[in-house]
């Protein structure tokens, strides 16, 4: 959020709409790129079946393989895949579209302090990750004029940075013994992949469909939002990695109770948290934006829900992928992409971006109710094959 607002004063909203042309495709493809190697590490950490250090070390080459992957990925996608109007921020995309692979090392590799449960070296080191960007910013900002190609340049230094806190201290990082090998990481994490696929594609639809349908001072506005609502999705998002732990251990078993209680709860608590902030955040946007950003305070009035939903979503996916059926909700995802594609097609031209974002809401509805009887039927059955026959 604060790396959100940073890039929102220094830039400016039609910079900060350049600004996200330029990262659009490196957000679309991270997690995508990653190809379920988050979920495939998570689980070996968990079942402690590899020793920490090898594991350690597979995580880092598997990070750098999809990593280099994804990003000449990107950088095709910046080259033929911009709008006209656009095309003139090709070259930085295709900068920003290095970034990638500190971004995967450092995902694929805390993934191993996430799986084993250690969690004091996961937080630092995201803590770190994330506190890169907006500290270079702000240094940036004392000493000189942040423009977007300085920007981008940051955000490049720091995925580097990122990713050399997560590599300092293993030893012999290049000679050393990995294990599992990466072909076989790769071969395992297919259908986490899969699913990552159809979910980030989703969830980061109204961006794309954002870039391409609405001007850049538009584009500004919405993507200066995106950070804001995000706090809505940590909670529940947090409770994710106890999902995902806690169906990746085949010695415990959630009940149907249980269920009723975390979804109940995560439910209850994103519509507090939704309700006061789009209470505050009017006021709020004002204050910490500026009065040149007030026009985009009614994306966030939109954003937030979608946000509340997105979170309860992931600890959903989490415990899905825990138990080991990543593929189960990939259905939901087409069906609830389909429904806002038809919803943004029908209703852009008289209402441009609150269509987008209307319909963002509309899918995450559509996956939510999809997502939670997904997780109810596979409790179920879980519990009626341990009851005795």
């Amino acid at each position: 959020m604060g790396q959100g607002i940073l890039l929102a004063r220094l830039l400016g909203p039609i910079g900060r709409g350049e600004y996200a042309t330029t990262v659009l495709y490196v957000q679309m493809a991270l997690y995508v790129g990653l190809f379920g190697g988050i979920e495939v590490i998570c689980r070996y950490a968990a079942d402690r079946t590899v020793e920490t250090i090898k594991l350690r070390r597979a995580a880092m080459w598997l990070g750098l393989t999809t990593g280099v992957i994804t990003t000449g990925l990107v950088v095709a996608c910046n080259v033929i895949a911009l709008p006209d109007e656009k095309a003139y921020l090709m070259s930085l995309g295709c900068l920003c579209a290095f970034s990638v692979i500190g971004q995967h090392v450092m995902l694929i590799m805390t993934a191993v302090d996430r799986g084993a449960g250690d969690f004091t070296r996961y937080n630092v080191r995201r803590f770190i990750a994330a506190a890169a960007f907006p500290a270079l910013l702000l240094v940036a900002a004392l000493v000189t004029e942040v423009t977007l190609t300085l920007a981008c340049v940051l955000f490049v230094i720091a995925s580097a940075l990122s990713m050399a806190a997560c590599v300092v201290g293993l030893p012999q990082i290049a000679t050393g013994e990995s294990e599992p090998p990466v072909n076989q990481l790769l071969k395992e994490s297919r259908p986490y992949g899969v699913s990552m696929l159809a979910t980030d594609l989703f969830e980061r639809l109204d961006l794309l469909l954002v870039m391409w349908l609405v001007p850049l001072l538009t584009q500004g506005f919405y993507a200066a939002m995106v950070p804001v609502v995000y706090p809505l999705t940590v909670i529940p998002n947090t409770l994710g990695i106890y999902l995902f732990n806690t169906a990746a251990d085949r010695s415990k078993r959630l009940q149907t109770s249980d269920v009723h209680r975390i979804l109940g709860g995560s439910i209850a608590i994103q519509t507090v948290s939704t309700i006061a902030f789009m209470i505050v955040i009017g006021p709020l946007v004002r204050l910490v934006y500026g009065e040149e950003f007030a026009p985009a305070i009614v994306f966030a009035w939109w954003l937030a829900p979608v946000s509340a939903i997105k979170g309860i979503l992931q600890g959903l996916d989490s415990y899905v992928k825990g138990r080991g059926k990543p593929l189960a909700p990939i259905r939901c995802r087409i069906v609830a992409a389909i429904v806002m594609l038809g919803l943004t097609a029908a209703f852009v031209g008289t209402y441009g971006a609150i269509a987008i974002a209307a319909a963002a809401l509309v899918g995450q509805v559509i996956c939510l109710v999809w997502l939670s009887a997904i997780v109810y039927a596979d409790v179920r059955e879980q519990n009626a094959e341990m009851e005795p026959s």
